[in-house]
């Protein structure tokens, strides 16, 4: 193969590559799923609500650090839904534990989850949620400081607390069940909401919604949205930080490296044989030499010492 076809080779395979990784990361922004989280941008992402909050003067921060290493400054924790990410290392029943005492000892746990456990659950004293699919606005049941100025929070409410299994004072509640309910454990509080949807940032337009979402959040000085529970942590890897198409020019060195690496190990045409050298050894000067002792003139004898010479040669080569 000549050197311009090999070239036209690697110049479309890396079209093709660089074509592949565009359509792939286009599909991939399209159909990339949205999680709780403060960082995500998608119609669950709570990073609206982050910053609706800090320019409403809270102050709120992203903890991305395991739970023991919690600061002692923070007096409000936020924990969003994380079941359905993949990279979601959640708490173990150490880090519950850790959650059980940031809460008794004045802490106030806001937990915004679609799914509860009761007794198996992280959230200390909570009860057990129970589906409810039928659509419907929740209203607010108690009158006090965390559902004050709001009339209906709109949005998507897919579980609820049973009303027979009701502990604490119901704040937000549909028909089918309670929506958000706020006990007292220990010197602390906690806020358990079963509608995580409910201040994602495709319903920060809802007015209601984001009023309540402040009212449990703020008033107790230092806020904290866990985001170690959803992967992100303050040490990330190096790969983790590299922006989209920065990974994707990587993926595209690799392709021509390895383009490169079969280019050069795998034929792509037949072998090229060259014509054999007109290399000549020591048997054609011997020959040459009997044949012209055999033309000339030999004195008697003479025969013998040519056979002496090419037996010797013959023994030498086989031994050689």
């Amino acid at each position: 193969m000549t050197r311009r076809r090999e070239l036209a080779v690697v110049i479309a395979c890396v079209a093709l590559l660089a074509l592949l990784t565009y359509e792939r990361t286009t599909i991939a922004q399209r159909e990339r799923p949205s999680y709780f989280s403060t960082y995500d941008t998608g119609p669950n992402g709570y990073q609206a609500l982050y910053e609706v909050l800090q320019s409403a003067g809270v102050t709120a921060r992203r903890f991305e650090r395991a739970i023991a290493y919690l600061d002692p400054s923070i007096k409000t924790l936020v924990i969003t839904g994380y079941e359905d990410e993949p990279n979601a290392p959640g708490f173990d029943k150490y880090g519950s534990e850790l959650l059980r005492r940031f809460v008794t000892k004045g802490g106030r746990l806001v937990v915004i989850d679609a799914l509860f456990a009761g007794s198996q659950d992280i959230t200390p004293g909570v009860g057990t949620s129970v589906i409810a699919p039928y659509r419907g606005d929740a209203i607010p049941l108690a009158r006090n400081a965390y559902t004050e100025g709001i009339s209906r929070v709109r949005g998507s409410i897919d579980t609820v607390f049973p009303f027979k299994d009701a502990h604490g004072i119901p704040l937000l509640a549909k028909a089918q069940g309670i929506v958000a309910v706020w006990y007292r454990l220990g010197r602390g509080e906690v806020i358990a909401i079963t509608a995580p949807k409910l201040f994602g940032n495709a319903e920060v337009r809802n007015a209601d919604n984001v009023r309540f979402a402040y009212n449990v959040i703020a008033g107790n000085g230092v806020v904290a949205f866990d985001e170690y529970a959803h992967g992100y942590s303050e040490n990330p890897t190096i790969w983790g930080v590299l922006p989209g198409p920065v990974r994707a020019a990587v993926w595209i060195v690799v392709g021509l490296a390895l383009i490169a690496l079969i280019g050069a190990n795998v034929p792509f045409a037949p072998p090229y044989l060259p014509e054999l050298a007109d290399e000549r050894d020591s048997s054609h000067y011997i020959t040459a030499v009997a044949e012209l002792m055999r033309r000339s003139r030999r004195r008697p004898g003479d025969h013998q010492v040519v056979a002496r010479a090419i037996d010797d040669y013959r023994v030498r080569k086989e031994h050689a």
